[in-house]
């Protein structure tokens, strides 16, 4: 095992705790944080249920509220941004064991069944005037330090870039922004499970030479493979739908779309919308370069970014399942932690108001 294998995880982590220690909050008592001291003189007084709305109905739920003075809950108070480090840890790895499973419960006759889908996107493809995979990638063999450039974009800046990109947010955004962001990406995990699961398809670089089309798994032949892609737990017939190309939209359209730059700033608003809408292209550049994915992979992408940015707000109604967990532990988490002004944010059900205005230093 070489060092590429731990150099990556290193690196995540040490995004990760950045993101806990350039999100900390001071040891006041705001946000419902209790300095040691004063826990003598603050005497719990919180109810043990509160009610939440689940499909429109108000159910009864636990008050995590009365575990507010457990160490973990003071650590929380204080570095907020580990609880964002929990949930993103637990959708990634929900995510990368289900397709682990599915790696190793492949059945053999599953490879042949997901190269026809993958030809039979080639056949859809060349009837829209959409196969320009081939084009794009021999553009880039004869450029060695492009190609270079453009296999480790693939391989490298997926899930650090992912991560930086939510703790940037978190540091900026109001909690409700910032939560349906980080639900869309979770929906988002979900449809393309459910997606590869039923409907596998090959990748480009994997059809065999007698069909005739001469991809070339630039990335692995380059040995600048990702650990987290290279293992034999990845399942390799994931190629439908592009979570690369559909992370990379979400992540654009949110850098494009980022309210209260004053209107009299024209150039900063635009260096916004560049920069938004330069990632996604770029990903979809290296997806097609290195052969990884199709056209319609990153249009299938598209849409299931589309589908959970507009309803990631069903993931509010299992919060009642957060406090019985959170209860289960002793440990509090504040619902929305209040805003950088110490204005209380609202419930968040995914959709921004103009009143949220957060770019406060454009």
């Amino acid at each position: 095992m070489g060092a590429d294998a731990f150099i990556e995880p290193i690196i995540v982590a040490t995004i990760l705790i950045g993101g806990v220690y350039v999100n900390r909050r001071s040891t006041s008592l705001k946000d419902g944080y209790r300095s040691p001291s004063s826990e003598s003189l603050l005497p719990n007084m919180e109810p043990q249920w509160r009610e939440r709305k689940v499909f429109g109905r108000t159910v009864r739920c636990r008050n995590t509220a009365v575990w507010r003075d457990t160490k973990i809950s003071r650590f929380i108070a204080r570095y907020p941004f580990a609880v964002e480090v929990w949930y993103w840890l637990l959708v990634y790895w929900t995510y990368q064991i289900g397709r682990a499973f599915t790696a190793l419960t492949l059945q053999a006759d599953l490879t042949p069944i997901a190269r026809l889908h993958a030809l039979s996107l080639i056949s859809l493809e060349k009837r829209l005037g959409l196969f320009i995979e081939l084009d794009v990638q021999h553009w880039f063999l004869p450029r060695p330090v492009l190609l270079k450039i453009i296999n480790c974009m693939y391989s490298f800046i997926h899930i650090p870039g992912t991560i930086t990109f939510l703790a940037c947010l978190y540091h900026y955004a109001p909690r409700p922004l910032f939560e349906a962001r980080r639900r869309t990406l979770a929906i988002c995990n979900l449809i393309a499970f459910v997606i590869f699961t039923s409907w596998p398809c090959m990748p480009p670089r994997l059809l065999p030479e007698e069909d005739g089309f001469g991809f070339v798994d630039t990335v692995h032949t380059g040995k600048v493979a990702s650990v987290w892609t290279s293992n034999r737990f990845c399942q390799q017939l994931a190629a439908m739908p592009s979570l690369h190309f559909g992370y990379s939209f979400i992540i654009g359209l949110t850098i494009a779309t980022m309210p209260n730059v004053r209107a009299t700033n024209i150039r900063r608003r635009l260096m916004l919308i560049a920069a938004g809408m330069a990632y996604p292209t770029m990903i979809l550049i290296a997806i097609l370069a290195t052969a990884n994915h199709f056209v319609l992979d990153a249009v299938a992408g598209f849409f299931v970014a589309v589908a959970g940015w507009h309803v990631n707000g069903v993931l509010v109604n299992l919060l009642p399942l957060e406090d019985w967990f959170f209860n289960l532990l002793h440990v509090h988490k504040p619902d929305h932690e209040e805003a950088r002004d110490g204005t209380a944010s609202p419930v968040g059900d995914g959709k921004i108001g103009p009143e949220e205005e957060w770019w406060r230093r454009a």
